[in-house]
């Protein structure tokens, strides 16, 4: 068999890459975000790999006088939302030339970059024009060292990967597809997109199959007719292509990221139960409670605001696939109508089955999980932020009582002490009128003052206690 599929040629291949990455988000607004320009540095360094001075300098031709590239949706003036960023002339490919090494044969192709909505999405094309290729040799000429694979593009909303090809010398076509995927891939990759069966269509006449791996999209479309060469080089279907290509992978983004959110707002979720058990097991003593309390307060609040942020962005992801579904239904609907009768692509409509049906509902289901989580953030935090203000409450009343102790104990006492205060001056002992030594009276009365201010002091807080004990009990009837 290996032997058979070397002898199997192609004729006129290409193998296109179209990737997407984000321009803005919700938050940056018109502002270009930080990894905005990733395509265009990734074409750089593929310029750099494949030994072609235009694939490097693409950047140069797309940058405005204020160095930005693409448009904010303000400064957009085209009724179009598919908009080329080529300079001077935007609705041409770029053709570029490369050479990978000093015994690699001339690399040939073309770039086209353009802006749909918030991203950027870039189609880079390698091909062999009217020239008969080895099966075997694919990779040599439109896969060199694997630069179109996933792992060196790296772009953040995904890509797809379109193989383009006439087959020659193919007596069975299943084992001729196989071959050209490993032929265009390393072996681990091939033998993961051969693994499950691919979808199958049929687009201007001719075959079209698409297989997918976690990292892989790939379509292959095989030219088996001289109506499929005319109305492929018209390229009537490339924009509800693109555009189909971008709203699928932006819901498949969306949805990944949105399991993403959902698996650390579980983990927040997770982290409520030994603060609840702190709550639970508070100590007896009011200031060891104050203390614990207070500090379950400064903790609380950062970790609901963000199990709330991640529920808000979910919903956001939501809002997303629902959106880029909608435009999904109508590039399928635009590539229909420019398609002859016999065409039909089912796998176009299960993917949008599979969106409503696993994509939306499993969000929907996330959101009812967490959401009265959400709910139980805030009951805690009120509860807290409750008995706080009653341990407070409890702690001054503690302390105005002390104060009140020490204060009639201390009036009473000093009343004493003033009173004899010039007697203290004259020494411990005195003599009396018959010349005997005797206490100093000063002393014996500051004795007094000091059993006055015990027990003044003790008679303010039986009484003050029993009336706080009064008042306590007086609210509980009530």
């Amino acid at each position: 068999m290996v032997a058979e599929t070397q002898l199997e040629t192609v004729k006129n291949p290409k193998l296109t890459l179209i990737a997407f990455q984000l321009r803005n988000t919700l938050q940056s607004g018109n502002d270009p975000i930080n990894t905005s320009d990733h395509l265009w540095e990734k074409c750089r360094e593929l310029g750099i790999k494949l030994g072609s001075p235009q694939l490097k300098n693409l950047i140069k031709q797309l940058q405005k006088p204020d160095g930005k590239i693409g448009f904010a949706s303000t400064d957009n003036n085209s009724n179009s939302d598919h908009i080329p960023l080529l300079k001077p002339d935007p609705n041409t490919f770029l053709d570029f030339y490369g050479k990978p090494g000093v015994n690699s044969p001339q690399i040939k192709g073309g770039v086209y970059p353009v802006q749909i909505h918030d991203t950027y999405a870039v189609d880079i094309t390698l091909y062999r024009p009217e020239a008969v290729v080895k099966v075997s040799e694919l990779q040599t000429f439109l896969n060199p060292d694997y630069c179109l694979n996933p792992d060196f593009i790296n772009s953040d909303l995904g890509q797809t990967l379109l193989f383009w090809a006439e087959p020659m010398g193919a007596e069975n076509q299943s084992d001729f597809i196989n071959s050209c995927i490993r032929g265009l891939f390393p072996p681990t990759e091939a033998e993961l997109l051969l693994k499950h069966p691919p979808g199958e269509g049929q687009l201007f006449g001719s075959p079209i199959f698409e297989y997918q791996t976690p990292t892989i999209h790939l379509l292959i479309w095989l030219n088996n007719s001289p109506e499929t060469q005319q109305l492929e080089s018209q390229g009537g279907y490339y924009e509800p292509l693109i555009n189909l290509l971008c709203c699928r992978h932006k819901i498949l983004y969306a949805y990944r990221q949105s399991r993403w959110c959902y698996q650390q707002a579980k983990q927040l979720y997770q982290q409520l139960s030994p603060h609840l058990q702190t709550i639970q097991e508070l100590p007896e003593t009011t200031r060891q409670k104050l203390d614990i309390l207070k500090q379950e307060l400064t903790k609380l609040p950062g970790l609901s605001f963000e199990y709330f942020n991640y529920i808000q962005q979910m919903k956001i992801h939501l809002n997303t696939i629902e959106t880029n579904l909608r435009n999904y239904q109508t590039c399928v609907k635009n590539l229909e109508n420019i398609a002859i009768p016999e065409d039909n692509l089912p796998f176009l409509q299960e993917f949008q089955a599979k969106a409503r049906s696993i994509f939306i509902e499993q969000i929907e289901v996330d959101l009812e999980y967490l959401i009265p989580g959400q709910e139980l953030f805030s009951e805690l935090i009120n509860t807290i932020r409750g008995l706080v203000e009653i341990e407070q409450t409890e702690c001054d009343r503690s302390l105005e009582h002390t104060i009140q102790i020490l204060g009639a104990g201390l009036g009473a006492g000093g009343i004493v002490a003033s009173a004899v205060s010039g007697d203290i001056e004259r020494g411990f002992l005195v003599k009396n009128d018959q010349h005997q030594y005797m206490l100093n009276p000063g002393i014996s009365a500051l004795f007094w003052s000091l059993l006055v201010f015990v027990v003044v002091g003790g008679v303010v807080g039986y009484v003050n206690g029993g009336l706080i004990e009064w008042y306590n009990s007086y609210l509980k009837k009530r």
